[in-house]
């Protein structure tokens, strides 16, 4: 006798729970995304957006007078995701019917209606939720889930304002503002995901790895190397590699050469070189470019004959 009583008991409780959930559509508003008649997204290489690659459109919870001044300065996933507000992401239908069939829980790419289109509606925006005139942005990724993704772009237009309730607003393509990204012609191209430790960490390991595998001190493959030596080289932290730094000597009594790799690209990570006769004094050694490619600078320090010194190279995290 239990049993069926409490069936009608949760055939109530849904039914309950799916009133509330209609009464509130009612009062949210919508936006539609619609790349159609404007510019198209693409790879940073500009071929047309793949289908399914994932779609984010929100707002950042960042200071309205400077927003868009900070946040092309902005390249650290984890932090712009920390800040990154989205809209009705999470609830089933929050595509239209051109996504998914409506099934899905965030817009994507679907080359509707026309190949590197994207089209499609955020719907149950609740005004308490984003208030309308909350200015709007759209980050794009070159893969279904944005976690996995290797390049992004981040738009936003003036005409971009989250709706009164009741309302749809279309957010068109035609006159963008590119904070992240390129505008190549007809096109809106990503750009590679930005080189932060941050960024190096999130795709070598994962976003959710603990701080035991992706601090800077860390040294998960035991190759004696920590993970922010291995990102200013570039290296593999999976796998044991050799230091990119090292001493020469041209022949018997000539100076030392003490040769180092710098990153060229990487803003956030310095490589200093120190040296000492003792092993307890260190002090920072003055330093040549030798030789440079597209990653790096090789630079070179260099002792006189009949000194006797150590080397070592010091990683620092700039903020």
């Amino acid at each position: 006798m239990t049993s069926p009583l409490f069936a009608m008991n949760s055939t109530l409780l849904l039914s309950a729970v799916f009133a509330c959930l209609g009464a509130a559509s009612l009062n949210a508003g919508s936006i539609t995304l619609s790349s159609v008649g404007g510019s198209k997204f693409a790879t940073k290489e500009g071929q047309l957006l793949a289908q399914n690659c994932a779609v984010r459109v929100g707002s950042f919870n960042l200071p309205n007078a400077t927003r868009d001044q900070v946040l092309p300065a902005r390249g650290d996933y984890a932090q712009l995701k920390s800040v990154f507000k989205p809209l009705a992401e999470g609830l089933i239908g929050a595509g239209s019917a051109a996504q998914n069939a409506g099934s899905g829980t965030v817009l994507r790419a679907n080359s509707f209606p026309a190949e590197g289109e994207i089209f499609g509606t955020v719907a149950n925006i609740n005004a308490t939720y984003m208030p309308p005139g909350t200015q709007l942005y759209v980050w794009v990724f070159n893969h279904a889930n944005p976690d996995l993704a290797t390049q992004w772009g981040l738009f936003t237009a003036d005409a971009w304002l989250a709706p009164p309730a009741l309302g749809n607003r279309t957010l068109s393509t035609t006159s963008v503002k590119v904070l992240q990204g390129v505008a190549s012609g007809s096109q809106l191209r990503l750009i590679d995901v930005p080189p932060t430790y941050g960024n190096w960490a999130w795709q070598s390991y994962s976003i959710s790895a603990a701080a035991t595998l992706t601090g800077t001190e860390a040294d998960p493959d035991g190759d004696g190397l920590a993970n922010i030596a291995e990102y200013a080289w570039r290296l593999n932290p999976a796998a044991r590699s050799a230091p990119q730094a090292g001493v020469s000597a041209a022949s018997l009594g000539a100076s030392v050469s003490f040769t180092f790799k710098s990153p060229r690209n990487q803003p956030d990570v310095a490589v200093i070189a120190e040296c000492s006769s003792d092993l307890l004094n260190w002090t920072t050694a003055s330093s040549a470019v030798i030789a440079s490619d597209a990653d790096f600078d090789t630079r070179q320090c260099s002792s006189t004959s009949g000194t006797h010194f150590f080397w070592r190279v010091r990683f620092e995290k700039v903020p």
